[in-house]
């Protein structure tokens, strides 16, 4: 009898061990990726979860969510629920690239951007380049890259393919302009 309570207590260590992700991040979140700051003891993730999840093409990434890492549950600090990044199967990535010398984090879409500042606790609106002037061969002409913070942190640059170059005033998140 003694040998089956061991088994029993095994087993139930395993579902716990197992379970634990979903108390953690809550019930159906998937996680892509994240960007540990260790400093300050938090990381920042795109993550989909049944908010997101879209019926036709499945998990959509576009939950950003800050997670604290001074315990061993990691609870959510905050989420923020992002627009569709042109559709619901293009998921949404970190540029942590710049985080080191501004404090920013660049959530990259394929056609558009978002800026998150930690410091502040802000995350600026979707951000959308100007492609009036643009004239694209291919449905695939519109993708945002090689993103670029600079001039002491006040300007974002990034390259849209077939379309140029775009800078963005990023002084004030609250008020992002293309310049």
């Amino acid at each position: 009898m003694p040998e089956l309570k061991i088994k029993n207590m095994k087993g139930l260590f395993l579902l716990i061990v197992s379970a634990l992700p979903l108390f953690i991040y809550g019930q159906n979140v998937k996680i892509r990726e994240c960007y540990n700051d260790n400093e300050n003891q938090v990381k920042f993730c795109i993550a989909t979860d049944s908010v997101t999840h879209d019926k036709y093409v499945g998990d959509s990434f576009r939950l950003f969510m800050i997670v604290d890492t001074k315990t061993d549950n990691e609870p959510i600090i905050e989420k923020y629920y992002l627009n569709v990044n042109r559709s619901a199967d293009f998921p949404y990535k970190l540029n942590s690239k710049f985080y080191n010398e501004t404090g920013l984090i660049i959530i990259e879409g394929c056609a558009t951007f978002y800026l998150f500042s930690p410091s502040e606790s802000k995350i600026s609106k979707q951000i959308y380049p100007d492609y009036t002037d643009c004239e694209f061969s291919d449905g695939i002409g519109s993708y945002i890259r090689n993103l670029i913070i600079k001039n002491n942190s006040t300007e974002l640059e990034l390259k849209i393919d077939e379309c140029g170059i775009h800078r963005f005033d990023i002084s004030d998140l609250e008020n992002i302009k293309e310049i």
